[in-house]
């Protein structure tokens, strides 16, 4: 069991991230397309903010949950530096927890705003609202999928004390090349 929920995390990783790197290509060459159109034929396409607006969100809140999966919180690498390793994971694993609660918060209001958003983007031959709408409790969901994930390895490491690694400048959380 433990083998296949590795591989499902790996896999849901791998998918994030290519969904990911495929919405920052996808918006940069819309961006440049519109540039060129913009500033060389002088004929703008109406539709390239939109789009570029939708992959860069979908992007940053995609993103988010490969930010958690991997232990790579900016503000809390900071702190870990200063405090004792077994502090330092015990305050990881409880802002993950915090981050698990948004998460789950966000995922439901984001499909009930989904589903109930109306109107149609003419800009792009009417498509409903709810369509780009959904990347919320999608990356909602995949944000509760890497919680879970980084919330059971913290756990594991905090009930074994042998597990927790140390260092001159304290923990290491993200230690996680061979988990």
């Amino acid at each position: 069991m433990t083998r296949f929920l590795c591989r499902f995390d790996r896999w849901v990783d791998r998918l994030t991230d290519a969904a990911c790197n495929s919405l920052l290509l996808a918006t940069t060459l819309v961006v440049l397309y519109s540039v060129l159109m913009r500033y060389v034929f002088s004929n703008p396409p109406f539709w390239s903010d939109v789009v570029s607006t939708f992959g860069n969100v979908g992007m940053i809140l995609l993103g988010l949950s490969i930010s958690v999966r991997h232990r790579e919180l900016i503000a809390m690498q900071a702190l870990y530096e200063k405090i004792s390793p077994r502090l330092a994971l015990f305050l990881d694993a409880t802002w993950n927890l915090v981050i698990l609660v948004f998460a789950a918060h966000f995922t439901w209001h984001g499909l009930m705003a989904a589903r109930k958003i109306p109107g149609f983007y003419w800009e792009l031959g009417m498509m409903p609202q709810s369509y780009p709408m959904m990347v919320v409790p999608v990356a909602g969901l995949l944000l509760i999928i890497a919680c879970v994930g980084v919330v059971a390895k913290d756990i594991v490491r905090l009930c074994n004390p042998s597990r927790v690694a140390e260092s001159e400048g304290g923990l290491t959380p993200h230690d996680n090349q061979n988990e």
